[in-house]
């Protein structure tokens, strides 16, 4: 969905490598399109029909996501996101993101999870806009991921320290929303992307978060 409704199979098309790369890189930020519906997850997590309203004025949001590889501290863009950060702030908050994995793991580019169903295909039981905050994309740098505009739910990643220009120039392009920047726990971050990794880029031993502290300041 979105950019391509197929990945490139890099093991038939080495001609095409370095398009393809390029392509798996932006697309696989994008849930399947095979999904028959991201409202409905077949996974043990409780499902909702929209996220409670939690930000408050005038208060500072963080987050620690203590993983099985370290804890990740992230500062939250409230300010510039507050429709994103409400959403994650509740759902940290639900637990719904305790004992999810990082389902997609691409060395150079992002570091994603989110997903109840550790596919590419599962959310929250609803989903909600984009957002536009004049952002962008950098190293270590906070987004979500999504079936297409206006299509997001519970899945987010992180980009990578090594990720190159181009790459960051093609997440501005195409829109996913920003909502917060790593702001300790970069060796965590780089340790996960280093993961060995099948075919679908997913981990062979599972990276897990283990809860999603909420700090108020």
């Amino acid at each position: 969905m979105g950019l391509a409704k197929e990945i490139l199979d890099e093991s038939k098309k080495p001609i095409l490598l370095s398009l393809g790369l390029l392509v798996v890189c932006v697309v696989g930020l994008i849930l399947t399109k095979n999904s028959t519906s991201l409202s409905l997850p077949t996974s043990s997590k409780k499902t909702y029909t929209q996220p409670k309203q939690i930000l408050q004025q005038g208060i500072d949001y963080k987050a620690i996501i203590e993983t099985t590889s370290g804890n990740i501290q992230i500062d939250l863009y409230e300010k510039e996101a507050p429709i994103t950060v409400n959403n994650f702030i509740f759902l940290a908050q639900e637990k719904f993101f305790d004992n999810l994995t990082f389902h997609r793991v691409v060395n150079g580019f992002v570091i994603q999870t989110g997903d109840p169903l550790g596919n590419g295909k599962g959310g929250p039981g609803y989903t909600f806009q984009d957002e536009v905050t004049g952002l962008k994309y950098d190293k270590y740098t906070v987004g979500m991921a999504n079936a297409g505009h206006n299509t997001n739910g519970s899945q987010f990643f992180i980009t990578c320290g090594d990720i190159s220009e181009d790459n960051l120039n093609n997440l501005d392009n195409h829109g996913y929303t920003i909502f917060g920047k790593v702001t300790s726990g970069f060796p965590v971050v780089d340790s996960i992307e280093r993961a060995a990794v099948d075919n679908n880029d997913k981990p062979l031993n599972d990276i897990t978060i283990k809860s999603v502290q909420i700090i108020q300041s």
